[in-house]
């Protein structure tokens, strides 16, 4: 008896041992399975964790980047802000300097419109001087021309005159009679003086000129107030103009009437026109004469030029 229930209780403790274990690797089994699960729902919730954790880190970074953006923004706002304040300035610079230079061009342009008033003034009385320079020249009278040399201005031409080389009482000097005479309302009758043409008296004045009238032109020196005739001379004294040379002429010696000395240019011109042998004012060659004269430097009967100067 004691045999079988030894053998029944062995048989109950594998039994109940076997239970135990079924049960211990029943338990193990869930717990493991629960562990699986939990570790999946861990692992799910650590995954979604990090899920959310790179979801915040990706918008962390992309706030980062914004920020960065805006701070790089704002930087570039506050350097625009910086130039636009320094070209504020500088068109504040600009435009004083605008002001300064339209200042000074005001006062450049005002002085240099007063210098240029000065200079047309100073010009103008230059000018002034000039036409009163021209205008107060000498005068003197180019005996045998109808023109005037280029130093010279024309006054009037016309014809040489004077008195008959027979009158006693006639006037010695010769005048140039202009070409287009005008005339008083005046007639005397009695007690009369006369003025008559000029011949050239020689060809040693001009190729065939004997016999021929006398032209005359009454010139007005453009420079200097002083005119002289020279005799015996081909060229002027110092810093005298010559205005023409000639031949010294004047009235026969032994005629009744007196006459002057003239320099008879020495390329002479007649009156144009046919001419006939009237006489009237005579012009000869003048000679030197030895005696009183010296004839060292002067010569015996030789014929006398003259030059005719201005200063």
């Amino acid at each position: 008896m004691e045999g079988t229930a030894t053998g029944t209780n062995r048989t109950l403790k594998h039994c109940v041992l076997g239970v135990l274990i079924t049960f211990v690797f029943g338990a193990a089994y869930i717990f493991e399975m629960r562990l699986n699960i939990l570790y999946k729902e861990v692992l799910k919730r650590e995954e979604q964790r990090n899920r959310d954790s790179e979801t915040k880190v990706d918008q962390l970074e992309k706030m980062q980047n914004e920020i960065a953006h805006m701070k790089k923004l704002m930087e570039e706002v506050q350097k625009r802000e910086e130039e636009l304040s320094l070209m504020k300035q500088r068109n504040k610079d600009l435009e004083t300097k605008v002001d300064q230079l339209e200042k000074r061009t005001t006062d450049s342009i005002q002085k240099e419109i007063s210098h240029v008033k000065i200079s047309m003034e100073e010009e103008q009385k230059r000018r002034t001087e000039i036409d009163s320079m021209q205008t107060t020249g000498s005068v003197y009278i180019r005996w045998g021309r109808t023109d005037c040399p280029e130093s010279s201005s024309l006054v009037y031409k016309g014809y040489a005159g004077g008195s008959h080389y027979s009158h006693k009482g006639a006037a010695s000097n010769f005048i140039c009679l202009p070409e287009d005479p005008q005339w008083g309302d005046r007639q005397p009758t009695v007690n009369l003086a006369y003025v008559y043409g000029t011949e050239y008296e020689s060809n040693l004045f001009g190729a065939n000129v004997h016999q021929q009238d006398v032209p005359c032109s009454v010139c007005q020196a453009r420079t200097g107030r002083s005119s002289i005739m020279i005799p015996a001379r081909t060229s002027c004294y110092g810093d005298w103009t010559l205005q023409y040379k000639g031949y010294l002429g004047a009235g026969y010696h032994n005629h009744a009437a007196a006459t002057e000395y003239i320099c008879v240019d020495e390329n002479v011109q007649t009156v144009p026109g046919d001419f006939e042998n009237k006489d009237g004012k005579l012009i000869y060659p003048v000679v030197s004469k030895c005696g009183s004269l010296r004839c060292n430097p002067y010569i015996d009967n030789k014929p006398l030029i003259c030059v005719v100067c201005s200063r």
